[in-house]
């Protein structure tokens, strides 16, 4: 994971095949994240693509 700046934005980008998790409650975020001017990149952390299983698709 690297931040850039994008556009004068703070910018959090996962590496090719991670997406970006949240610290605190594990949601799963995306390729990228803008953070806001009070957000810190020690909350997030990157994680391998989840592979969807059959329980996934069945909701």
């Amino acid at each position: 994971m690297e931040t850039i700046i994008e556009k004068g934005r703070k910018v959090l980008v996962a590496k090719n095949g991670c997406v970006i998790q949240s610290v605190t409650d594990g949601s799963i975020l995306g390729k990228k994240l803008i953070l806001g001017k009070k957000d810190s990149e020690i909350h997030y952390h990157e994680i391998p693509v989840p592979i969807k299983t059959e329980e996934d698709t069945e909701e």
